[in-house]
C-alpha cells in the first residue's frame, strides 16, 4: 500500500515539476492531468517491483544488489507503462515527466526500503543460530547470515571440533565444559546448522532429533542456504541431496513456471509486432539473393528432452549438410550467404525462434535447445 502511494506521489511530483517549472502553469491544473493511466501506471509498477523480489521481506542482500533490483524494476515498469500508454491516446505522460519519475521514484523506493528493513529487523525476535562442522561450508554461511540481517539470525557459536566424550567440544575455538544440550538451552538456540557429516557420533544424531521434537530447527548445509538466500550451493551438495530435494518441487515451482510463461508470450508477441517489418525486409534479402526458402528448419531438444523444430532466417546456401552431414560453421565457411553473414552478425537470424517461444517450445530465459545426438 505504501509501495502505490509512493508511486502515485511521485507521479502527481513529476507532473507538478512539469506544469510549474516548464509551462509556467499553476497547479490548479494538476488534476485536469492526471488520468486512469496513473493508476495504471502504479499497478504495472508494483507487478514489476513483485517480479523483482522487492516483496520478499526475509532476502535481503546488500545495498548496491537491492539499488540494482530497484532500478531495473522501474525502467522495467515505465517500459510497460509507455506501452499501456497507447490504450490512452489523450493521456501520453510526456518525456519531461518520464526523466522527472524515474530517478525520483527510484530513490525513493530505495529509501522507503532501507527505512523498512531497519525497523522491521529490530521488531524480530533474534533467532540464536548454532553451528556444527569445521569444513569452508561454516566459513560461507557465516558470510550470508550477514548479507541476510532480516532473517534475523544471530550467530551464537560454532563447533568445530566435536568429539562423543561428555563435555569434549569447542565454541569458538575454545574449550566448553558442558554438554551440547546444556549449551543450547542456556544460550536459548533456536536454530541448529550441521555443516558437515556426522560420522561416528550416534549420541549427536539422538540428541539433535529430540531437540528437534522440542521445537529447534535442525538444518543441513544445503538446505539452510537454499533458505536463506532461495538458491541451491550446487559446489557443496551430493547427488542424493539433489534427488531428494526435488520432492518439494524447490526446483521449478508452478508459480514461477507460470509467471515464466506469462512473461515469455507477453515479450515474444511484442517482439514479433515490433519486429515485423524488419522480418518482411530479411525475408526479401534472403529470398532475392539465393535460392531456397526463406526459413531454416532443425530439430532441437527442449526441456524433457522434447523434440520440437527450430526456426531461424536461412544462413547458409541451401541443404547445406546435404553432402557434408551435421558440421560446425566456421568464420569463414563458404556456405554462408552474404546476406546470412550480416544476419548472423547482428544475431537477426535468431528473430523467428519468438515463433517458438510463443508456441511454448522454447523460453527467453534458460539453456539453448540442443541437436539430438546420434546413436549407434
Amino acid at each position: 500500500m505504501i509501495d502505490a502511494l509512493i508511486v502515485f506521489a511521485v507521479f502527481v511530483c513529476s507532473y507538478s515539476i512539469r506544469i510549474i517549472l516548464f509551462e509556467g502553469g499553476s497547479l490548479a491544473e494538476l488534476w485536469d492531468r492526471l488520468s486512469w493511466l496513473v493508476l495504471v501506471a502504479v499497478l504495472l509498477h508494483l507487478v514489476t517491483f513483485y517480479i523483482f523480489e522487492l516483496y520478499s521481506v526475509t532476502k535481503k542482500g546488500p545495498r548496491d544488489r537491492l539499488l540494482l533490483f530497484i532500478t531495473v524494476s522501474v525502467f522495467l515498469g515505465f517500459g510497460l507503462i509507455a506501452i499501456a500508454s497507447y490504450g490512452f491516446p489523450k493521456d501520453k505522460l510526456g518525456r519531461i515527466v518520464a526523466f522527472i519519475h524515474v530517478p525520483l521514484l527510484i530513490a525513493a523506493i530505495y529509501f522507503w526500503r532501507r527505512l523498512f528493513y531497519a525497523v522491521f529487523s529490530k521488531r524480530m525476535l533474534q533467532n540464536n543460530l548454532l553451528l556444527l562442522g569445521s569444513s569452508p561450508s561454516t566459513g560461507v554461511i557465516a558470510g550470508l547470515l550477514d548479507q541476510y540481517p532480516l532473517m534475523n539470525y544471530h550467530l551464537t557459536g560454532i563447533i568445530s571440533d566435536y568429539k562423543e566424550n561428555p563435555g569434549c567440544f569447542a565454541i569458538n575455538g575454545s574449550k566448553c565444559d558442558t554438554g551440547i544440550d546444556s549449551y543450547i538451552e542456556q544460550h536459548k538456540i533456536r536454530t541448529v546448522v550441521v555443516a558437515e557429516k556426522l560420522k561416528g557420533a550416534p549420541g549427536l544424531k539422538k540428541l539433535f532429533i529430540d531437540m528437534k521434537f522440542k521445537g529447534i530447527q535442525i538444518f543441513d548445509f544445503p538446505t539452510f542456504y537454499k533458505q536463506l538466500t532461495g538458491k541451491v550451493p550446487v559446489l557443496h551438495v551430493a547427488d542424493a541431496w539433489m534427488l531428494f530435494s526435488h520432492q518439494e518441487k524447490s526446483f521449478h515451482p508452478a508459480f514461477y513456471l507460470r509467471l515464466k510463461r506469462l512473461l515469455d508470450l507477453t515479450l515474444s508477441l511484442m517482439g514479433l509486432i515490433v519486429s515485423g517489418p524488419l522480418l518482411l525486409i530479411i525475408a526479401f534479402a534472403i529470398k532475392s539473393t539465393s535460392k531456397g526458402p526463406v526459413f531454416f528448419r532443425q530439430e532441437r531438444l527442449g526441456m524433457n528432452e522434447r523434440p520440437f523444430t527450430l526456426l531461424k532466417f536461412r544462413t547458409m546456401v541451401d541443404e547445406a549438410e546435404k553432402e557434408t552431414g551435421p558440421k560446425w560453421s566456421s568464420s569463414d565457411d563458404p556456405r554462408i550467404t552474404g546476406v546470412g553473414r550480416f544476419l548472423r552478425k547482428t544475431r537477426l537470424d535468431e528473430i523467428p525462434q519468438l515463433i517458438n517461444i510463443l508456441r511454448g517450445e522454447m523460453s527467453l530465459i534458460g539453456p539453448r535447445p540442443i541437436r539430438r545426438l546420434p546413436t549407434d
